[in-house]
């Protein structure tokens, strides 16, 4: 008897039709539109901005992106969908695109071939200047010279010779701001890379911050309208000509509005924070050292500020004194007349206070005359 062949194959087309059904749902579900993936790039020279488009989805999750040179040695590799790739030499290169949808369980390629004609030219950095400007712990630094570039990496480091750390400064273009926290030595260092030409220069200095807090000022007044004050020496190098001493009083019938009781206390520093210091308020200046005798003109409230200054730093402090002095020459009598004042010419010059006859004395101002068994008078030579 012949065997029949055929009867095993009499189910086939069914087993097939049922695989088929199987596997549709998963074939349709397999199936991404990827005409709305597309990859669009800029060039500059050899710097080539990419960014991959239409795959906004969460499903999308791997962008794995790789170039190559004309030897198949890889030159740039990342995962972004937005990213700039800089070609160091000209020539050739081919890159590949590979995007994944984890949803869809599928995948494409996308394939770029860049032929990089432009070959950057070299650095010139001889031209380039960090100008810094500080006041006190702050400092701000910025390039002249140099224009905004995107090709241009700037890193500011800030290292502390006091813990060994080093900390990195925010900058907008090459602009810093910078607070050092304390006093002490600092190195700041700035490293520029310009990754379009593959090349980089590097700006360091050295920067001492001050140390105030042992600024002290010793004001006091000899007598009900004369002022003695001193200010106490902190440079460390008596001979260092960059120190500056400066005494400044300042007065005007606004400080006659603060309450007594708020002027009065001497811990009470907001007086000095709200107060303008306008020039026009300023009725002495000096800076001709560290000790400052001075006589108020008359009743009034008056602030002393005692500035030290290193000039060469760019750093100083400020103390502030205030004090309110009455009318000193109140019950004093005595007006003499122009005639009589030959006579106190007279016995000025007899006790060794020398002012020629003829001379003009000062007026509406208090003299002391001493006479020789030992009495004093205080008088007033009016108009």
């Amino acid at each position: 008897m012949i065997k029949s062949h055929t009867q095993p194959f009499k189910y086939l087309k069914y087993i097939l039709l049922v695989m088929v059904l199987l596997c549709a749902p998963n074939i349709a579900k397999s199936q991404t539109d990827w005409s709305k993936v597309s990859l669009n790039y800029t060039s500059q020279c050899n710097v080539y901005s990419f960014e991959i488009t239409g795959t906004t989805d969460t499903c999308f999750t791997v962008h794995n992106t790789e170039f190559v040179d004309k030897w198949a040695d890889p030159v740039y590799r990342t995962l972004a969908k937005k990213f700039t790739a800089v070609f160091a030499d000209t020539g050739l290169y081919y890159g590949t695109i590979q995007i994944r949808n984890k949803c869809q369980q599928d995948d494409t390629t996308i394939y770029l071939t860049l032929n990089v004609k432009c070959k950057p030219e070299k650095c010139q950095w001889f031209s380039a200047k960090l100008k810094q400007y500080n006041q006190n712990r702050y400092f701000q630094w910025q390039l002249e010279n140099i224009y905004p570039d995107s090709c241009l990496n700037y890193q500011y480091r800030f290292y502390n010779f006091q813990t060994g750390k080093t900390d990195t400064g925010k900058h907008y273009n090459g602009l810093c701001n910078y607070t050092f926290p304390s006093a002490g030595k600092y190195k700041m260092t700035l490293s520029i890379k310009n990754q379009c030409k593959n090349c980089d220069t590097i700006f360091s200095k050295e920067i001492v911050i001050l140390a105030f807090q042992n600024a002290k000022l010793q004001p006091f007044l000899s007598r009900c309208d004369s002022l003695n004050a001193w200010m106490n020496l902190i440079a460390t190098d008596p001979k260092d000509s960059c120190w500056k001493h400066y005494f400044r009083i300042y007065s005007d019938p606004s400080l006659d509005t603060i309450n007594a009781n708020r002027w009065n206390n001497p811990s009470d520093a907001s007086i000095y924070n709200k107060y303008k210091f306008l020039d026009s308020h300023l009725l002495v200046s000096t800076n001709n050292g560290r000790f400052l005798s001075y006589r108020f003109p008359k009743k009034a409230r008056y602030i002393l500020a005692a500035q030290w200054s290193h000039l060469c730093y760019s750093q100083d402090t400020i103390i502030y004194s205030r004090f309110e002095i009455p009318d000193c020459y109140a019950g004093l009598t005595p007006q003499l007349q122009s005639k009589q004042a030959k006579e106190i010419v007279q016995m000025c010059n007899a006790m060794g206070q020398t002012i020629p006859l003829g001379s003009d004395i000062p007026k509406n101002q208090l003299i002391l005359i001493r006479f020789k068994n030992g009495a004093s008078q205080k008088v007033i030579i009016r108009e």
